[in-house]
């Protein structure tokens, strides 16, 4: 069942969607798009944060509670040395 839906678009995007042969398939092909994205954005940061959490032996949370421990400039020079490598 399709749902219609109402978009408002200015002068030049008026002409942009003028020049699509199927403007709601666009939109619909451009939503799944973003969708499948975001699921991709999440599970690479869920990738990226279990690598950290193996090489550092020690889960994310932890790690955050021992920088959070850490006066200002100790995390800015432990960055500047991440940086570095």
């Amino acid at each position: 069942m399709k749902i219609q839906k109402i978009i408002s678009l200015d002068e030049h995007t008026a002409e942009l969607a003028a020049k699509k042969t199927n403007f709601s398939g666009w939109v619909r092909d451009k939503l799944r798009s973003e969708e499948l994205k975001t699921f991709n954005d999440d599970a690479l940061k869920a990738n990226t944060a279990r690598r950290i959490e193996q090489t550092v032996e020690m889960s994310t949370a932890e790690l955050l509670y021992h920088l959070e421990q850490r006066s200002e400039n100790e995390i800015k020079a432990l960055v500047s040395l991440l940086k570095k490598i």
